[in-house]
């Protein structure tokens, strides 16, 4: 694939400069989480080569719905190491979750006939408007259920970032700071210090481990994409 550049005009494969005054900045310890998430950011354009190569460049509908996914990933990870980068929880918490959105998404896929699932959302029918084997709903609540079992760390995740994106006691938490016994400290923006180096650890480690994970079922689709019923291609690591 052509290499491209990032609306900022940095190529995609270039490392993101971490900033003065930082998260990472502040809190060593985040380093090399951040490194490797963006890392993991520079990897997305591999990947997606990896996708559209095998089977001598085909394209089936699959692609469609797995590039989809490389690219939505990619952007939410660059965005991602972004909010972190400037502490803005706001902003970091749902993009996880859509990491993990995308994440359950690429399960379900990958658990059935993808071309087929791929075809309906190109006609313009969406995850919420169809239904499972069991004849349930695919709204985000039951995708979260279908992957569980896959990914038995995601599910609490997903739910305590599901609090930062509806408007909920976290928001409320956050903005209040008790000093003492009488004194209260509101303000805009949230002040940095007031998030704990622990829950941006958390954010990254979430961040990592879901993109991690959705690179293995674009790696299960290169593999069988194209492949008769039960045989696999191997790939390089």
């Amino acid at each position: 694939m052509e290499e491209q550049h990032t609306a900022t005009g940095r190529p995609p494969r270039q490392p993101k400069p971490v900033p003065p005054d930082s998260s990472a900045t502040t809190f060593p310890d985040l380093l090399p989480s951040r490194e490797r998430l963006d890392a993991l950011r520079r990897q997305h354009p591999d990947v997606a080569n990896l996708a559209l190569s095998v089977a001598e460049g085909q394209v089936f509908p699959t692609d469609l719905l797995v590039i989809a996914m490389i690219q939505r990933s990619y952007g939410v990870v660059d965005a991602l190491i972004d909010a972190v980068d400037s502490y803005n929880i706001h902003a970091a918490a749902p993009l996880l979750r859509l990491q993990l959105d995308t994440l359950f998404r690429a399960h379900y896929a990958a658990s059935g006939n993808s071309d087929e699932l791929a075809m309906r959302l190109l006609e313009g029918k969406e995850f919420r408007r169809m239904k499972d084997s069991e004849g349930k709903t695919l709204n985000d609540g039951r995708l979260k259920d279908l992957a569980a079992a896959a990914h038995p760390w995601a599910p609490e995740v997903y739910d305590k970032t599901s609090g930062w994106v509806h408007f909920s006691l976290s928001h409320m938490l956050a903005t209040v700071q008790v000093s003492g016994k009488s004194e209260l400290f509101m303000g805009v923006p949230l002040q940095p210090h007031v998030i704990p180096e622990s829950l941006w650890q958390e954010v990254y480690g979430a961040s990592i481990r879901a993109t991690e994970e959705l690179f293995l079922y674009v790696r299960g689709w290169a593999e069988r994409k194209g492949m008769p019923p039960g045989e696999f291609r191997e790939l390089p690591d």
